[in-house]
């Protein structure tokens, strides 16, 4: 009888997905993106090993996951002038911790502000790879459709849809407020289980 050799599959494992999240959302919360006039704040290595939150993973593990990331362009690396490494996200880094960002989102719970955050836009016809990047997103983040192209979220999200618009570099199409008050809130409240 002939073996039939059976192809082997690559299985991603969840703890590496984990290590490679926690990476990008780390660099993502340590970057400056042009908010101020700082310097860009890059994440040093040796940094990772310190934290108490990198304990469980080690370095081998962690050196791997920079190195996956680093050849997929997620990261890009600098030399400082002091020698040491800085890691950053390129543009594709970003739009995945980006991504990450809108996941966490939906799950966002806790005590409400009582103020409505609205993002609306008018996207023309030459941006609509732009256009439909943002309305999935907030799609995946279970922003409420208001009406076409204005939608609202009851938890602050203002970071990340400054930080969606200045990648895609939309800034002249989609504007971004904080409300105090809207008509229909009690229902709109109803539907995101707010207290």
């Amino acid at each position: 009888m002939r073996r039939l050799n059976r192809i082997k599959r690559p299985v991603k494992s969840p703890k590496n997905n984990s290590i490679i999240d926690r990476i990008l959302l780390n660099l993502y919360d340590s970057v400056d993106y042009g908010f101020s006039y700082r310097v860009k704040k890059g994440l040093y290595i040796d940094d990772l090993f310190h934290n108490s939150r990198w304990k469980k993973f080690d370095k081998k593990q962690l050196h791997k996951s920079l190195g996956n990331l680093k050849r997929s362009n997620f990261i890009i690396e600098k030399e400082d002038y002091d020698g040491s490494v800085i890691v950053l996200l390129s543009d594709k880094g970003k739009l995945r911790a980006l991504d990450l960002r809108f996941k966490q989102l939906k799950s966002k719970k806790g005590d409400w502000d009582g103020k409505w955050r609205m993002v609306f836009f008018d996207i023309p016809e030459k941006c609509r790879k732009g256009r439909d990047a943002i309305r999935y997103r907030l799609k995946m983040a279970e922003f409420y459709e208001l009406r076409e192209s204005v939608f609202i979220f009851p938890y602050d999200c203002e970071k990340e849809i400054r930080d969606f618009i200045k990648l895609f570099k939309l800034e002249k199409y989609i504007w971004f407020g904080v409300l105090d008050f809207i008509d229909g809130g009690e229902y709109i409240a109803g539907l995101f289980k707010l207290k």
